[in-house]
C-alpha cells in the first residue's frame, strides 16, 4: 500500500531528516488547538521517517500547536536516543541563558520562529539569536506568507548565527514565469543563499506549486538552488503535513530528489553533511 511503500531512493548513511513533527494531545495538550493535529506521536514519527523512509538521524520540529511546552518534542528526542535525534524548540521571548542551557542538554540544537502563530515575533529574533550563538544554535524561520520572506535580508545579515528558511521560503506560485525560479521573491532568496550564511529546506513543496504534483513549478526552484549553493541545503519530509487533506505520500516526496538532485554526492551533501553541520557537530 502507498502509505507503506518504501522509497525508490536509498538514502546514505547518517542522513538527517530536518522538518517533521510529533503530535500527542491526549498526553500534551495543545497550546493553540486550532492548529493542532489528531495523534501523531514519537513511535509513528519514528515507524515512518526512520523505520520506512530510512532516516539515521532526525531533527524534531515543535509542533506550532503546543508554543512554548517543548515537553513532547524533546520526550521523542529522549526515546530515540539523543545521539540520533535533536529537537528545535519554541520558547518564550525572554527565556534565560540557563533555560537554553538546559535544553541543549535535552538535544535542543535550533530555535523555531513560525510566524503563521502567535508565539514568536520578528522583533524577538535579534535579542534571542545573541542568547542562543554561544550555544552554537541556529534558528529556523517561516512566513505562511513567503513574499515577506525578502524583507529579512538586513535583519539575517546582522544575526550571530546561522538561519533557515523553511518549506524553499514558502514563496508562492503566480501565473506563467512567475511560478518558476524567476518569481522576485525567490530570486531575493536565492541572494540570500549565496552569503552562505542562509540555509534553505527542500521540504513542502505543495506550499509553492500551481501545478501539484509532481510539482515541475517547484523543481526548477530546488535545482536553482542546487545551482547556487548545494552545501547550504536540507531536506525535510513534513510528516505528518499538518493541515494537508488528503495527506501526500512521503515516499514518493522523497523520491523526487532522485530526478531534482540527481548527482549522488550532492544529495549525500544534502542529507547528511550539511545537517550534520547544523545539529550533529557534538
Amino acid at each position: 500500500m502507498a502509505e507503506t511503500a518504501r522509497p525508490q531512493l536509498v538514502l546514505p548513511r547518517g542522513a538527517v531528516e530536518c522538518h517533521s513533527h510529533v503530535y500527542d494531545p491526549d498526553r500534551f495538550p495543545y497550546l493553540a488547538p486550532e492548529i493542532g493535529e489528531k495523534t501523531y506521536d514519537w513511535r509513528a514519527y519514528k515507524a515512518v521517517l526512520m523505520d520506512r523512509l530510512g532516516f539515521d538521524r532526525v531533527a524534531v520540529v515543535q509542533a506550532g500547536a503546543y508554543g512554548h511546552d517543548n515537553r513532547c518534542t524533546l520526550e521523542a528526542v529522549e526515546r530515540i536516543g539523543i545521539e540520533r535525534a535533536r529537537a528545535v524548540v519554541i520558547t518564550r521571548p525572554d527565556e534565560t541563558e540557563a533555560g537554553f542551557r538546559a535544553l541543549h542538554a535535552q538535544g535542543a540544537r535550533g530555535l523555531r520562529f513560525f510566524f503563521g502563530s502567535k508565539w514568536l515575533t520578528l522583533d524577538d529574533v535579534e535579542p534571542m539569536t545573541r542568547r542562543i550563538a554561544p550555544l552554537g544554535w541556529h534558528i529556523i524561520m517561516q512566513d505562511p506568507d513567503g513574499t515577506r520572506m525578502p524583507a529579512w535580508a538586513d535583519l539575517i545579515g546582522r544575526l550571530p548565527c546561522p538561519v533557515v528558511i523553511d518549506h524553499l521560503g514558502r514563496v508562492p506560485p503566480g501565473p506563467g514565469a512567475m511560478a518558476t525560479a524567476t518569481h522576485p521573491a525567490f530570486q531575493a532568496l536565492l541572494r540570500m543563499v549565496e552569503t552562505g550564511k542562509v540555509y534553505v529546506k527542500l521540504s513542502g513543496f505543495y506550499y509553492s506549486s500551481s501545478t501539484g504534483w509532481p510539482y515541475p513549478d517547484v523543481e526548477q526552484r530546488v535545482r536553482a538552488l542546487v545551482e547556487t549553493r548545494p552545501d547550504r541545503l536540507l531536506y525535510g519530509a513534513n510528516w505528518p503535513h499538518p493541515r494537508m487533506d488528503p495527506k501526500p505520500d512521503d515516499a514518493k516526496e522523497l523520491d523526487l530528489l532522485l530526478d531534482w538532485v540527481p548527482d549522488p554526492k550532492t544529495r549525500e551533501m544534502i542529507l547528511v553533511d550539511n545537517p550534520a553541520r547544523l545539529y550533529f557537530a557534538d
